[in-house]
């Protein structure tokens, strides 16, 4: 194989050459492979009853997003949601008793291998959305629980004002 090069001359590029960089490349691209979107489960299961949010509580989405229940402990509801490609995602956290500190944190669910969203109401808790999968062991070290396989939290101090 030649290639032309200026003034007439040209350049003899041996065969093997360039099917040993071909090679490399493909390689590359199968040893490095695009990030998949995070899976979570829970948003894949029919809808129930409780799946709604509380009357005044935004998840901060658009139309098209699935709500679930994921978890409710202690008094507190936690609540997935995300679109139908999985490119957004969120996590609601009601506080039963003080349901005016619920908070919502949404984030792209574009990589499988990170922490989605954290978000915490202050004073109650703070959770983190992972996708299925995640290696919780370092959420776990820092004092989270896990209430789902894809909500972890952690209670805060008591809220202003309460005893």
């Amino acid at each position: 194989m030649s290639t032309s090069l200026a003034a007439g001359k040209t350049l003899k590029v041996p065969l093997f050459i360039i099917l040993a960089i071909t090679a490399a490349l493909a390689l590359g691209v199968l040893l490095n492979p695009l990030p998949k979107p995070a899976e979570l489960a829970v948003l894949d299961r029919p809808a129930t009853a409780a799946d709604t949010l509380p009357e005044g509580v935004s998840a901060l989405q658009n139309d098209g997003f699935t709500v679930r229940l994921a978890a409710e402990e202690d008094g507190i509801r936690y609540f997935v949601s995300g679109n139908q490609d999985r490119q957004n995602l969120c996590v609601t956290v009601v506080p039963d008793n003080h349901p005016n500190q619920w908070t919502t944190g949404c984030a792209s669910g574009a990589n499988s291998d990170r922490e989605i969203v954290r978000t915490g109401s202050n004073g109650i808790v703070s959770a983190v959305l992972v996708p299925d999968g995640y290696n919780t062991a370092e959420l776990e070290q820092g004092g989270f629980k896990k209430v789902h396989d894809n909500v972890y939290a952690v209670r805060t101090e008591r809220v202003p004002g309460s005893r």
